[in-house]
């Protein structure tokens, strides 16, 4: 006899932009349970030089009695941040890399976020 079994659907691998939906952003993440993130940084080729944010991942977890549990994922990356026509590319960077440490200074002020092991 053959058994069937559905395997849940944990983690909706649809990734949302904050810049997009951020009244949506800020109510799930008052209501979440876990926050988890990760970080990308700017790709450098020389070592000397300090690393800058590119994009924050965001996990926001919420479990429910008896029921599956919810899995939104979010991100805020450089593409988000505009970009002045007098501006250059090394002070966009910093810019960015500001911007991205400030929301992610917010979020573990004001929530349990962990961040998530790099691969």
């Amino acid at each position: 006899m053959t058994t069937v079994i559905e395997i849940p659907n944990r983690l909706n691998n649809i990734t949302k932009r904050i810049i997009d939906s951020q009244e949506e952003f800020n109510r799930k993440i008052k209501s979440s349970q876990i926050i988890t993130y990760s970080i990308e940084y700017f790709a450098n080729c020389f070592l000397d030089e300090p690393k800058h944010l590119k994009a924050v991942h965001i996990r926001l977890y919420y479990f429910k009695e008896n029921q599956r549990p919810e899995i939104n994922q979010y991100l805020i990356s450089w593409e988000d941040i505009p970009q002045t026509d007098d501006e250059t590319w090394n002070n966009f960077r910093i810019k960015v890399d500001k911007q991205l440490n400030d929301f992610l200074n917010e979020i573990t002020s004001h929530a349990r976020a962990l961040e998530e092991a790099a691969m």
